[in-house]
């Protein structure tokens, strides 16, 4: 994706002179689709610094190591593991059943990940949204990080809220429909909207 067209289009949208300063960010995906997935379910609803330290455990317990890389463990893998063997890594009970659970309807080919991508955006939204465990949050941060999905808008997402409550002085976080309208301007790019507003969060820009 030309950036230079990315920058263009969000020039005369609101919180452009933001936007801006994140120019030429890229947008990188995970290389794992079933990682992206889970790792998405373990981040579900715990700060950022947290939901790191969570999925370095489970990669680091589970996983392996190749070429200078850790790897996800395989869906089989995961599959096979208990509540109590998350739980020691301090997962919830409720978060170790779905990324186990999860991983048994991959395996029994119930979850394709690999077919997602000749399906509309609102397929998968539909299919991912009927596995317990996985809401819109969820499908919609796999379909950025995990399919690579240019105009995604996670308006449930905390750290989007907050940096539209703070460029935007408000007192209290924004309605999700306000932000669902708002974010109509910047489409078909809402995910780089999304990134330069994670961003202007992380690096405290106004």
């Amino acid at each position: 994706m030309p950036l230079e067209k990315v920058s263009e289009h969000f020039g005369h949208t609101e919180f452009s002179s933001v936007f801006q300063a994140f120019h030429g960010t890229p947008f990188v995906c995970d290389f794992q689709e079933y990682g992206a997935l889970i790792k998405t379910i373990i981040h579900q609803q715990l700060n950022m610094k947290f939901a790191y330290t969570l999925t370095s455990r489970f990669v680091k317990k589970y996983g392996f190591y190749h070429k200078g890389a850790w790897f996800y463990p395989r869906p089989e893998d995961t599959a096979e593991l208990s509540v109590a063997d998350l739980k020691d890594l301090q997962f919830s009970g409720r978060k170790a059943e779905y990324v186990i659970d999860t991983s048994k309807l991959i395996i029994d080919n119930k979850i394709n990940l690999q077919s997602m991508r000749e399906k509309s955006e609102a397929d998968i939204m539909k299919e991912l949204t009927a596995v317990r465990g996985i809401g819109r949050w969820t499908a919609e941060n796999f379909l950025m990080f995990g399919l690579g999905g240019i105009d995604l808008f996670p308006v449930q997402d905390a750290g989007i809220q907050n940096a539209v409550r703070k460029l935007k002085k408000m007192a209290g976080k924004p309605a999700l429909e306000s932000l669902e309208e708002m974010s109509g301007q910047w489409k078909p790019y809402r995910t780089y909207a999304a990134l330069y507003l994670w961003g202007s969060l992380e690096y405290n820009v106004e």
